[in-house]
């Protein structure tokens, strides 16, 4: 099953009355629920998963071949995706954490100048590298779990 568009707002502390556009989410799983539901409220949203119907506007692709480009979204967002991955990663002897990080740069570099990256669960293994001239961090407790939602705004290029 997949997650109701207000469960990823609220992990995600969205507020869709000031979300810049456009939106990416990455990981939006078959039928891109949260996609659909900010269209449907007159925000531009696209998202990707690599078991995505592939029907406008979603996109059938993985986050190592998806094209993220530069300065392009206003806001992007993965609940328990992205992140979720990168984590596992981190952490197995195995992993590939590399690749991982060039991509979370990538995600962080495809950002408009005042937009935001929300994701959960926290990566605070990496996050405590950002460029704090660059990017401005927030993280929020969810509810009683031992993990947190992070939000990365672009500050400047």
């Amino acid at each position: 099953s997949e997650y109701t568009p207000q469960l990823q707002i609220d992990i995600l502390q969205i507020d869709i009355n000031h979300i810049v556009e456009p939106v990416l989410d990455i990981g939006c799983g078959r039928e891109g629920n949260l996609v659909f539901y900010l269209r449907q409220n007159g925000i531009e949203a696209y998202g990707f998963d690599r078991f995505a119907n592939d029907i406008s506007p979603l996109c059938n692709s993985d986050w190592f071949e998806f094209n993220f480009g530069k300065d392009k979204w206003g806001t992007i967002v993965s609940n328990l995706g992205f992140s979720n991955h990168f984590k596992h990663h981190h952490f197995r002897k195995d992993g590939d954490f590399i690749n991982y990080t060039k991509r979370y740069i990538e995600i962080l570099n495809s950002l408009k100048i005042g937009g935001s990256f929300h994701y959960a669960p926290d990566l605070p293994f990496v996050e405590q590298y950002l460029d704090t001239n660059k990017y401005h961090l927030t993280k929020c407790n969810i509810g009683n779990y031992d993990f947190k939602s992070t939000r990365i705004n672009r500050k400047c290029k």
